[in-house]
């Protein structure tokens, strides 16, 4: 598996995923931490450092659909981003992703996050 950051230009993503395809990987985790800042309203805002969760959900998920794409879905995409409940695992499944991880969801909402998200996913 690799994973990539969801800052990446479309261009610099194609070529990533050429290379990774020629390479022989096994599949992708998209995406890894975000540098980007745009829209957070916090004093930390001009803070140095990848973020994770909220602030890298779009951009991750935007990754998901390009990974897919490119690959013509012939490998496993892991979305990884922003996964905070069934909704938001549900348009990663969506956008093609062949599993989720949740990372920074569990950090804020527990280790029930999982069986909110199963339960969502199943009903």
């Amino acid at each position: 598996m690799k994973k990539h950051a969801p800052d990446l230009a479309e261009a610099e993503l194609e070529d990533g995923v050429g290379a990774i395809v020629g390479a022989g990987v096994d599949g992708m985790l998209a995406t890894n931490t975000t540098l980007a800042r745009a829209g957070l309203h916090s004093a930390r805002q001009a803070e140095a450092g990848g973020l994770s969760g909220l602030p890298s959900r779009a951009r991750a998920l935007e990754s998901v659909r390009m990974i897919v794409g490119l690959t013509r879905g012939r490998l496993p995409v892991v979305a990884v981003g922003g996964i905070f409940d069934a909704d938001d695992a549900r348009r990663a499944l969506d956008a093609g992703a062949a599993l989720v991880q949740v990372y920074t969801g569990l950090v804020y909402r527990g280790p029930a996050l999982v069986r909110t998200i199963l339960k969502g996913l199943s009903g």
